[in-house]
């Protein structure tokens, strides 16, 4: 008996991965089913994490995972910025930062993060600062996120 269920559920699975596989679908819907896929496996989980994956990125330059962390109003905005995802310059480069949280409202929070940079002759002044507020996804959003930025300021 056990033998003729696994048997079928075994048939079952089989035929459905070859239907799904030989679905025609381009390369630009692969790589956005990727890319969400890949974004909804990172996505983190507080929006302390937001505030210190968006720093880290800053730092290693990775506009991919800074993109990912904005609202769909930063993403519209700031979509051009970094059309081969690097973000920032190779000089100066940030060293270290530190980040500073504030909580506004219910589930909104503002993060100061400020980085300290270096050149080739060493460090650079004065250190970068901006300011994010990070808050719950509304329900009602196509987002693989469930926290995001929805304020992003550069102080200068």
């Amino acid at each position: 008996m056990n033998n003729k269920i696994l048997r079928g559920l075994f048939l079952f699975f089989s035929l459905s991965s070859i239907a799904i596989a030989s679905e025609s679908v381009s390369q630009t819907e692969s790589d956005a089913a990727r890319i969400s896929m890949l974004e909804k496996a990172f996505a983190p989980a507080t929006a302390d994490r937001v505030a210190e994956m968006f720093a880290k990125a800053n730092k290693e330059r990775n506009g991919a995972v800074q993109f990912m962390l904005f609202s769909d109003q930063l993403k519209n905005e700031h979509k051009s910025d970094w059309p081969y995802w690097v973000s920032g310059t190779s000089s100066p480069w940030i060293t270290g930062y530190s980040i500073k949280k504030t909580s506004l409202s219910k589930g909104s929070y503002q993060f100061d993060i400020t980085y300290q940079w270096a050149t080739a002759d060493g460090p650079f002044k004065p250190a970068l600062e901006q300011k994010i507020v990070v808050e719950p996804v509304p329900k009602n959003a196509n987002s693989s996120q469930k926290w995001w930025i929805s304020k992003f300021v550069t102080v200068q």
